[in-house]
């Protein structure tokens, strides 16, 4: 069976579940570049993103079979790629010299003093909480931007609003997580490094 260019994501899957490498490869190239920068606004490091893209498509290969062609195959691709960027950093932020490379970052791309000893969980968890205390509306927005990496145009079309609106939205939520979080310089900025990036 022959693949192009133009097929959709759906008609890919399929062929991809009947072992046509060549669905896969065009899968790779039409996402493998959005899920690299996607796990660099995480992470800070160029190696450790082209391994979450590596191990996500490895991921997709390895369980083709078990792909739901009728859900959007974008969605699950950042979905894997933010609970991997989400393990790894787990790890990686209890390492003290990784997390002075991040204060390090931090000084570099900030004039606001850094305070060492952030918990990555207890960050987690409170910015967990704080986005669900965001109106549904705008939990969604923010969750289809920050989790599943889609951009304010695709966000817009998919809701039936437009881009402004999704850009207000976000930065509604963005200043609500912030407020929750308190003064401490750290979190905040870790938070900034994690979700706040422009798509």
């Amino acid at each position: 069976m022959k693949v192009y260019q133009n097929d959709s994501d759906k008609e890919l899957i399929s062929k991809l579940q009947a072992n046509e490498f060549q669905a896969f490869d065009i899968l790779f190239h039409k996402y493998s570049e959005r899920l690299y920068h996607f796990a660099f606004s995480f992470l800070k490091n160029d190696e450790d993103s082209k391994e979450i893209v590596q191990e996500v498509f490895y991921r997709i290969w390895k369980k083709r079979e078990e792909l739901d062609s009728g859900k959007s195959f974008k969605s699950f691709l950042f979905k894997i790629s933010y609970n991997l960027i989400v393990d790894q950093l787990r790890l990686k932020l209890k390492d003290n010299e990784y997390r002075k490379f991040l204060m390090e970052y931090f000084d570099a791309n900030s004039s606001t003093q850094i305070e060492p000893g952030s918990d990555y969980d207890v960050l987690k968890k409170q910015i967990d909480t704080a986005i669900n205390e965001l109106p549904d509306k705008r939990k969604r927005i923010f969750k289809l931007s920050r989790e599943n990496g889609w951009s304010h145009k695709e966000i817009a079309e998919e809701l039936g609003i437009s881009v402004k609106t999704v850009e207000n939205q976000i930065t509604l939520s963005i200043k609500h997580i912030k407020e929750n979080l308190g003064k401490s310089a750290f979190p905040v900025l870790l938070f900034l490094s994690l979700f706040f990036t422009i798509r």
